[in-house]
């Protein structure tokens, strides 16, 4: 079903031109109309449309007279403001011959469509053309079906993806997919049920690299699980070496900033992170497989190398995505003290497969990042828990996955 959002303080205009989409389409309807600039921004913040048309004369208030940039000026909004929701399709309408070059320059930039209503242009059957292209792109991706259950992405071959076929997941050799990306197919039995995986490595390290690969991964097998295993730093005062963060939200803390100069000189910078968090009941269930203490102590136990004193624990919170190796602490500091108090981890790719995630076209698989405590981000850093993080990353993972895994995917059928 696609949904349409009409802003226009006449939208009568309109009527003709539904009743010919009511007619002339074999496709549900749900349109919304708005008649200002305000009442326009609130829905776009609280639903998502298929289709924006809107007029560039617009009120700012229902009370308010039209602004000739109206409309201009709810795109700059929609251009600036991460809680709108940016519809697919934004078809702009004008009565003007000549357009205020504002309004020009607004579509110039942009892969949107500007319809002139003056001197008797035939308007109405060019809209109802482009509405009838947006709804046959949205139904044909709406037959796009899930093809995988599970597709894992780990950053470097050592030692995560080492880890990650050390667990009960039974791989294939690798393929290549593409001239530069291997992948290994494979199933882990899940509850009786074999879950189809797909696991891939990153070339390098890196939110960029992570992005194009789980985008890559997305379209090619269709997955309903997208999960980022691997290791991280975390801050010492509430996780340990080997502990699992499960990063919910998470966020690039190097973006959205706002540097600004006083005029005394003095440099100020205003935060406003992107936040991803995960579905709800992806992290309930984590927060209850945390509850298991005896896993938790059996999988240190099983672990032949040197370990810490204590056995993992699963730990749902804030993980910040940045560019770079942090062995500096009051970095980790800064950021909880301008961007989130009660962040707990430390690393460079989540971010980006939760951003390829959200921007994934339907249907959309579900992503979590469970990544193991290796440092603490200080000039104390080394190695030597590299591969014990990673293998308990690996193993939580694959055992979350054995657990839930059927369910899951059975509930996005």
């Amino acid at each position: 079903m696609s949904k349409i959002l009409i802003i226009d303080d006449k939208p009568s205009k309109y009527s003709s031109l539904l009743t010919k989409i009511d007619r002339s389409i074999n496709v549900d309807q749900d349109v919304v109309v708005a008649t200002d600039i305000r009442d326009g921004l609130d829905k776009l913040q609280r639903h998502y449309f298929d289709v924006l048309i809107l007029d560039m004369l617009l009120p700012e208030v229902p009370w308010g007279e039209p602004i000739e940039d109206g409309g201009v000026q709810l795109l700059e909004h929609l251009d600036e403001d991460p809680d709108l929701k940016l519809p697919k399709y934004i078809i702009g309408i004008t009565a003007s011959a000549d357009s205020i070059e504002a309004v020009e320059d607004a579509f110039q930039s942009k892969p949107w469509v500007l319809l002139k209503t003056s001197n008797g242009a035939p308007w109405e059957e060019r809209l109802l053309s482009l509405i009838r292209h947006a709804i046959d792109s949205e139904a044909a991706q709406d037959s796009v079906r899930y093809q995988t259950d599970v597709c894992l992405i780990t950053a470097l071959r050592h030692p995560e993806l080492e880890a990650l076929l050390r667990t009960p997941i039974r791989l294939d050799n690798p393929v290549l997919i593409d001239s530069a990306t291997y992948v290994q197919t494979g199933t882990l039995d899940s509850n009786g049920q074999p879950l189809s995986v797909v696991v891939g490595c990153c070339l390098r390290m890196g939110s960029t690299e992570s992005a194009l690969l789980a985008a890559k991964l997305i379209e090619r097998f269709r997955p309903k699980i997208v999960g980022l295993a691997g290791i991280c730093a975390g801050f010492e005062e509430k996780v340990s070496y080997g502990d699992v963060i499960i990063a919910d939200p998470c966020w690039d803390y190097t973006m959205s900033s706002k540097i600004t100069t006083t005029p005394e000189g003095v440099t100020t910078v205003a935060n406003a992170p992107d936040s991803i968090g995960m579905e709800v009941d992806i992290s309930a269930r984590f927060e209850n497989f945390s509850t298991d203490k005896a896993y938790l102590v059996s999988l240190a136990d099983d672990w032949p190398g040197e370990k810490p004193r204590n056995p993992p624990q699963i730990v749902v919170g804030p993980s910040a995505t940045g560019p770079a190796v942090i062995a500096d602490a009051t970095v980790f500091s800064e950021i909880r003290k301008t961007q989130h108090r009660a962040t707990v981890g430390l690393e460079m790719e989540a971010y980006g497969v939760y951003c390829a995630v959200r921007r994934a076209t339907r249907p959309r698989p579900i992503v979590f990042s469970a990544k193991g405590v290796c440092d603490y981000a200080s000039f104390l850093k080394d190695d030597k828990y590299q591969k014990y993080a990673a293998y308990t990353s690996a193993s939580i993972v694959s055992e979350f996955l054995r657990r839930h895994g059927s369910e899951i995917c059975r509930a996005m059928d």
